[in-house]
């Protein structure tokens, strides 16, 4: 066993708005940047040795300001591959439009299943995301179009096994700030949980959650 902590990021503009976001870059709203400083008070006691984050903004900022507030010697290290899971053509759209458009059953199961896979974003979306210098160096993100939760388990196995296991191997405390799925499936990686277990995990924003890893090979190379 070794520590983890998970870090969902403060409320975003879309959180607010109730809308799709994904691998749109949304800031925090003032709130969400106050549940972020909350969360430092939380966490003031821990010494963690490193920080992680995605590439979204919303993350990031959340780990800077939790950084700043813990007063942590820190500098956080962002991973496109612990990116919020990509919402394709839903991304941008409020979740009631969403419902209306396609159907509470459909927009229920890309939510909340595990295969169900959104519609795919259009070329003008995927261009820009191409384009976009966070990407542009990795072939495989920029060609991420849409994603089910179990393809998020695939996208983040690598983190997993190359960057985040290594770290608690070696005894560390490692702080994760991410997105709901993406902290869903992380518990999945590192707990052995099954995908089904990890979609019932409701995760506030800015709530930590410290997490038993299991550091078996096993589970590394799943």
């Amino acid at each position: 066993m070794s520590g983890l902590v998970l870090l969902r990021h403060g409320e975003s503009t879309a959180n607010a708005d109730d809308v799709f976001a994904g691998w749109l870059d949304v800031p925090l709203t003032a709130h969400g940047r106050a549940e972020a400083r909350r969360a430092a008070a939380q966490l003031a006691g821990l010494k963690p040795d490193a920080i992680h984050t995605s590439v979204l903004s919303r993350a990031v900022e959340t780990a800077r300001l939790l950084v700043e507030e813990a007063r942590w010697p820190l500098s956080p290290s962002a991973y496109w591959r612990l990116n919020e899971r990509h919402y394709g053509a839903l991304q941008g759209l409020a979740k009631a439009d969403a419902r209306a458009r396609f159907g509470d059953a459909d927009v229920q199961s890309w939510r909340r299943g595990v295969d169900g896979c959104p519609p795919k974003a259009d070329d003008a979306a995927l261009s820009a995301q191409s384009a976009d210098p966070r990407y542009a160096a990795h072939a495989e993100a920029a060609a991420i179009s849409a994603e089910s939760l179990a393809d998020v388990a695939v996208r983040m196995a690598p983190y997993w096994r190359h960057i985040l296991a290594p770290e608690l191997r070696k005894g560390r405390t490692v702080v994760v700030v991410g997105h709901g799925n993406a902290l869903r499936v992380l518990m999945h990686l590192s707990t052995g949980m099954s995908l089904e277990q990890a979609t019932k995990r409701e995760l506030r924003t800015a709530a930590p959650v410290a997490v038993r890893a299991q550091l078996d090979p096993r589970l590394e190379n799943a």
